[in-house]
């Protein structure tokens, strides 16, 4: 009887909670663009629950020597999260990259690395250079589901893959 207990303890905290070992690859094209002077874009990716509130900072890419100088140019993180944003986000914080392909990995959890509840959620990417121009996706997704896009090249992005899975 204990055992059957624990199996229906297990079965159910699954069910509540779905996205547990669930993951999401995100990979974005960061084209050269033939622009003098030419300033890598900062680029920020973040997750909102349905009320809009961000959850999860998957990564935040900025010029680290002039620190926090021209983040605000990424009004809508800035607006969302970045201005409140704390030393939870030091693991995904980094410098600008350089153009080119690149890929993240995010496994459902928060910037407190508890694991989201299953729903609807929102993933924000946004881009802005210095001297150039600004560019921003917001997608909606369902966390527990499964499900595969693609954005279009913009300007400062190229195209952009997005894959989850439970």
């Amino acid at each position: 009887m204990r055992i059957h207990g624990l199996l229906l303890v297990l079965g159910l905290s699954v069910l509540v909670n779905p996205a547990i070992g669930m993951e999401m690859q995100i990979t974005l094209i960061q084209p050269q663009l033939d622009v003098q002077p030419y300033h890598r874009p900062y680029i920020a990716v973040w997750v909102e629950d349905e009320k809009r509130q961000p959850r999860a900072t998957l990564a935040l890419w900025k010029q680290l020597e002039k620190g926090d100088k021209w983040l605000k140019d990424l009004r809508q993180y800035w607006r969302k999260a970045g201005r409140n944003a704390g030393a939870e986000i030091d693991g995904v914080t980094g410098a600008t990259r350089r153009p080119g392909q690149h890929r993240l990995v995010w496994d459902g959890r928060d910037n407190q690395g508890r694991p989201l509840p299953a729903g609807e959620y929102l993933l924000n990417i946004e881009a802005s250079r210095e001297e150039g121009g600004r560019d921003y996706h917001r997608v909606p997704f369902q966390l527990g589901g499964q499900g595969q896009i693609e954005l279009p090249a913009t300007t400062e992005l190229g195209t952009i893959q997005i894959r989850y899975q439970p």
